[in-house]
């Protein structure tokens, strides 16, 4: 992956970005690539999304959705899917494909997969989503997570990631405001969840989308397993066997060593990107005083519960 066009840095120092309608991105994402796929792409009946924010488990996402789809049915070897890959050419970011490699690959994706199921996954808010217009078979798994445990996450990730220039004096205080302010890439991550749960986008009807939580994917395997079939093949069910199986292959070290071993075209090392993989890690970083700013933030923004949005009314694991 690359930078791309002429990408430009924060007044306070590091962080390389571009912006999109006021929004501002990482720089191997050419906002121009956006405004293609907005003005011409629209999906089928067989596009399905894996929609989030930065380190809300998005791989662990994609993980699942591919394993659970490989039980459902029989893949032809040219199918992106058959492998088990989670990378960029399996499950491509459509706006970095186009941005790294060209409109004419994503065209020519489409076209050697059309008529077959796809998955893709977007970090965009939902006013963002890349496309024209949404075709009502389409689906969207949207996942969320502990803000806490998300700041925490992009702390280290950001620090981490090469192309992004992020100072390597930044402490966790700093990032932590900067979170809070809520200009960060792809936009406030608080507003980014609310918008996907309440969405004001009538392209999209209640019953294309399912809310997964994080600590969920992490902590109840087995029932998110069962959510994701439910949801993808109203009613099929797979065998307890099946179920555990795929539950198994989603545990973090597990991931961890079949990533490493196999990269397929996932285009980070699991040893520098796969950090923690738990559901609390946040609390060996937050001192109190962060704590409450993160909290104040999200009580303001998605109410009472500092570590959920209400997800009355919504597909959800429990519903």
């Amino acid at each position: 992956m690359r930078t791309v066009g002429a990408p430009r840095t924060l007044s306070e120092g590091g962080y390389l970005h571009h912006r999109h309608a006021g929004t501002m991105l990482p720089p191997f994402i050419a906002p121009e690539a956006v405004d293609a796929l907005q003005s011409t792409w629209d999906t089928d009946e067989h596009d399905l999304f894996v929609c989030t924010h930065q380190k809300v488990g998005t791989h662990l996402t994609k993980k699942f959705v591919v394993e659970v789809l490989r039980a459902l049915g029989e893949y032809p070897e040219d199918n992106p899917l058959a492998s088990g890959d989670i990378g960029h050419h399996s499950v491509p970011w459509p706006e970095v494909m186009v941005s790294q490699e060209g409109y004419a690959r994503f065209e020519q994706f489409c076209r050697a997969t059309k008529g077959r199921e796809r998955l893709w996954y977007v970090h965009s808010s939902v006013e963002d989503l890349p496309v024209r217009r949404v075709h009502k078979g389409s689906k969207f798994v949207v996942v969320l997570r502990d803000p806490r445990g998300a700041a925490v996450s992009q702390y280290f990730f950001y620090k981490r990631h090469p192309l992004l220039q992020v100072p390597e004096d930044l402490d966790l205080s700093t990032f932590i405001e900067r979170f809070v302010a809520g200009d960060l890439y792809f936009g406030d991550y608080h507003k980014h969840v609310q918008g996907w749960l309440r969405r004001s986008d009538t392209r999209i009807a209640p019953d294309q989308v399912l809310v997964l939580r994080y600590e969920d994917l992490v902590e109840r395997k087995v029932e998110s397993v069962e959510a994701l079939v439910s949801f993808l093949r109203p009613g099929v069910r797979l065998s307890p066997e099946r179920c555990a199986k795929i539950a198994a292959s989603t545990e973090f070290q597990t991931m961890k060593r079949s990533i490493t071993k196999r990269p397929g075209s996932f285009h980070f090392d699991p040893s520098t990107f796969f950090r923690a993989g738990t559901t609390r890690d946040w609390e060996q970083h937050l001192d109190p005083k962060l704590v409450a700013r993160i909290d104040a933030k999200t009580r303001r923004v998605w109410g009472d519960d500092p570590t959920c949005p209400d997800l009355s009314g919504l597909r959800t694991l429990d519903s």
